[in-house]
């Protein structure tokens, strides 16, 4: 792939929108909706509940503007990367304790790393906590690996497991408690380099991915995927590459935080609990901005699954206790206020609705920017979906190899 041409032909399409994925809708409501063309809203109030699930999964059904049509077409067809195809089986004691995503995250990375990292002998993990990729890489490949995690707890459960499910074979791993961070660290940045060494990131949190690109630069094979997009710094952390900086985007915390959303196909009911949701957060923030404007955007929380079940009357009791604020309306009248909003409440569900459209293009052009930073370090990149996207949504991964 031309990480170049992706990025430019990305960033062209989603500049000229960035009103609208910069911006939270909630708290600059409601100028923040203006910036929703009016036939997109138009088009947005005209769909039925299975209409607005279908916008949820980003499918237009009925007739769709013109230019909405064409942009998420577009969008779609320059976030289509290679999914990676193939799993290393975990045995039933290879995933004893695992949750059904950690189990799938590491069956791919293991098949990744036989078919692109065989010329590997050691390899260090960023962020491994108990060592479970570390133990299997060990144990699959004879690799020596260095598992890097701040969390003592974590690691002392990995060498007790490691102990007591293959007791002579610890030697090849070896668990480090530390930060990685940048600048020198005599005493890891060693692990990093060498043409035989692998760096491996497996969910790097926000700066922490940048912190493994810029450490690895003297390795034979990088593996990175990043999440947490909204502990970035901008503009610090964005743009990376001298490319990316030549056609950046105007990040902002909103858009960061937009990126980290999860987009799995929802069922009904779960479609209908997220609806629920947004309708009671919406009526909240208009009715706290009724009743104490002085207070400005007031964070409603979050709040138990079960308050969403009952009337909102319910639900804003218990955030204005939370709060210690008191709108001396009973619960006839925060219930009937309810309902007063429902047509804007609806409008702020349609515009997020249209707003999620960019989520997956946004962080397409940071994962890009991320690669293009390696090219220009000399290194061979692919960029693949690793994961499937209903299990473990951040599954974009940087794969980099020397070119020399």
């Amino acid at each position: 792939m031309d990480f170049q041409a992706r990025l430019e032909a990305l960033t062209h399409q989603l500049r000229p929108w960035a009103p609208l994925w910069s911006r939270s809708i909630l708290q600059g409501w409601p100028a923040s909706g203006a910036a929703y063309p009016q036939a997109w809203l138009a088009y947005a109030r005209s769909l039925d509940d299975a209409g607005e699930r279908a916008l949820d999964q980003g499918v237009l059904v009925g007739s769709p503007p013109p230019d909405l049509g064409a942009l998420l077409s577009v969008l779609e067809e320059l976030t289509a990367l290679p999914c990676h195809e193939g799993l290393h089986s975990l045995s039933v004691a290879e995933a004893q304790g695992l949750s059904t995503k950690k189990a799938h995250e590491l069956e791919r990375v293991l098949s990744l790393l036989e078919r692109r990292a065989h010329f590997i002998r050691g390899a260090v993990d960023i962020g491994g906590g108990m060592g479970h990729l570390a133990r299997l890489c060990s144990r699959t490949f004879g690799w020596t690996f260095h598992s890097i995690d701040r969390d003592a707890e974590l690691q002392d459960k990995g060498r007790r497991r490691l102990e007591r499910t293959h007791p002579s074979g610890g030697d090849s791993l070896c668990f480090i408690q530390a930060s990685v961070e940048d600048g020198l660290q005599p005493q890891l940045d060693a692990l990093f380099s060498g043409r035989e060494r692998a760096s491996i990131g497996l969910h790097t949190c926000g700066p922490l991915a940048l912190t493994q690109l810029r450490k690895s630069q003297g390795a034979g094979f990088v593996l990175n995927i990043g999440c947490c997009y909204d502990k970035l710094e901008m503009p610090r952390d964005y743009p990376v590459s001298r490319f990316g900086k030549e056609h950046p985007l105007p990040f902002t915390p909103h858009a960061l935080a937009l990126m980290t959303r999860g987009r799995h196909h929802k069922t009904e009911v779960e479609f209908a609990r997220m609806k629920r949701v947004y309708a009671w957060r919406f009526a909240f923030d208009l009715l706290s901005r009724r009743c104490f404007p002085e207070r400005g955007f007031v964070r409603a929380g979050d709040a138990p699954r079960g308050l969403y079940a009952g009337g909102f009357s319910i639900y804003a009791r218990d955030r204005l206790a939370r709060l210690g604020l008191d709108s001396s309306m009973t619960d006839a009248e925060l219930d009937a206020f309810e309902v007063s909003v429902r047509a804007e409440t609806r409008d702020l569900l349609l515009c997020h609705l249209l707003r999620d459209r960019f989520a997956r293009a946004l962080e397409v052009v940071l994962v890009l920017d991320r690669g293009l930073l390696l090219e220009e370090s000399g290194f061979l990149v692919e960029c693949l979906q690793l994961f499937e996207a209903r299990l473990s949504p951040r599954n974009l991964a940087l794969i980099a190899s020397r070119s020399d």
